[in-house]
C-alpha cells in the first residue's frame, strides 16, 4: 500500500451508496480496557450523506489541494511522530488487536434507541463498500471529533428578528483520522492512537522492555534507567524497540564500542545508568533512535528509521 494506493481507496467512495453512519462513544480503563459504543443514525434526506462521503472523497484526492499530496510517504506505525507521514499497522498487531475486535463488535450491534444528541459521542465512523479492480472492499473511516455539539452565538432569524440557536446539533467535518481497509489501520493524524487507547498499549510494551533489559545485566542501576525509560516521549520509542541489537549489547566489547560511538558512559563493563543523560540514549539506542551518517560515520539521533530500499 502506497499514498497513491490510499488515493484509489479515497476516490473509490463515491462510488458507493450504501454507506450508513454511527456516532462513536469510546470508553477507557486500566481495569476494564477500552469499550465501545455505536448509535447508528441516518440523515434526511436521502442522499445525503453519499454526498457528504463525496465531499471527503474529493477533499483528500483533488488534484491542486487534496489533502493526501501534503503527505510525504507511508510507513509501517513505530511509535515516532513524524509530520505529513500516514502510518500503517495491520488489524491483528498485539498493539490494537483487542481494541479493533473490540471495535468491530461494537458497531455490529450499533444501539437505535438513545437519544444520539445525548449520547456523549467523541468520534463519527462510517462504513461502505468500494470497488477496485472489480472487487470488492468493506472500507471504515474515523473522525476523532465530537460530532455533537452546542452553537453559541449563532442565530437564526425568526419573525423579523434573530433569535439564538440553543439546541445541540450533529456536526460532520470532512476530516478522517483512521482509514480501516483491507485488515489494515492507516492513521492520517496520530489523533488515531486515541481511538486504540494505543497510549495503553506502547507502555505496556515499555515495562516488558524495561524488565528484559534488567534481566540482561548491562545496566547499573535498574531503578533509575526505569524512570527515564517510562518518562516523557520515551514509552512509545519502545514499539521499534530492537530485539537484536539488546542481545548484542549482551556482549562487554559490545558495549564498549556503542558507548564510545554514542558517548554513553560506563561504570566498568555495564553502562552507567545513574547518569539520566546514559538512560535516554541507551533507550534511542535500543529503539533504533541512535543511527551512524554513511558519509563521515558520527553519530545521528533520528526521529525513526527503518530499512533503505
Amino acid at each position: 500500500m502506497s499514498i497513491e494506493n490510499l488515493k484509489r481507496v479515497f476516490a473509490a467512495m463515491s462510488g458507493c451508496d450504501a454507506w450508513s453512519l454511527q456516532l462513536l462513544k469510546i470508553k477507557t480503563s486500566k481495569r476494564e480496557g477500552t469499550s465501545y459504543t455505536g448509535r447508528e443514525i441516518t440523515l434526511a434526506p436521502a442522499g445525503e450523506l453519499s454526498d457528504f462521503v463525496s465531499e471527503i472523497s474529493k477533499r483528500y484526492i483533488d488534484t491542486e489541494k487534496g489533502v493526501l499530496k501534503s503527505f510525504q510517504g507511508m510507513t509501517d506505525y513505530d511509535g515516532s511522530t513524524i509530520d505529513r507521514t500516514v502510518y500503517k499497522l495491520s488489524t491483528e498487531s498485539e498493539l490494537i488487536q483487542s481494541e479493533y475486535n473490540a471495535l468491530v463488535t461494537a458497531i455490529a450491534r450499533p444501539d437505535v434507541e438513545i437519544n444520539p444528541l445525548e449520547f456523549k459521542a467523541q468520534a463519527y465512523l462510517l462504513k461502505g463498500i468500494i470497488t477496485l479492480d472489480s472487487i470488492e472492499y468493506p472500507v471504515k473511516l474515523v473522525s476523532m471529533q465530537n460530532p455533537v455539539t452546542t452553537l453559541n452565538h449563532k442565530f437564526w432569524m425568526k419573525n423579523g428578528s434573530f433569535e439564538e440557536i440553543s439546541d445541540k446539533v450533529l456536526s460532520l467535518r470532512p476530516t478522517i483520522d483512521v482509514v480501516v481497509f483491507n485488515d489494515n489501520i492507516y492513521m492520517l493524524t496520530l489523533a488515531g492512537e486515541n481511538l486504540f487507547n494505543m497510549e495503553r498499549s506502547y507502555k505496556a510494551i515499555c515495562t516488558t522492555k524495561i524488565d528484559t533489559i534488567n534481566e540482561c545485566n548491562i545496566i547499573t542501576d535498574f531503578d533509575a534507567f526505569s524512570a527515564i525509560a517510562r518518562s516523557g516521549h520515551n514509552p512509545r520509542k519502545f514499539v521499534s524497540f530492537n530485539d537484536a541489537h539488546l542481545q548484542k549489547l549482551k556482549n562487554a566489547n559490545s558495549r564498549k564500542k556503542m558507548a564510545k560511538k554514542f558517548n554513553i558512559p560506563l561504570d566498568g563493563d555495564k553502562f552507567d545508568t545513574t547518569n539520566p543523560d546514559a538512560s535516554d540514549k541507551l533507550v534511542k539506542l535500543l529503539c533504533d533512535r541512535g543511527m551512524v551518517d554513511p558519509f563521515d560515520d558520527n553519530p545521528m539521533e533520528v526521529a525513526g528509521s527503518k530499512k533503505w530500499v
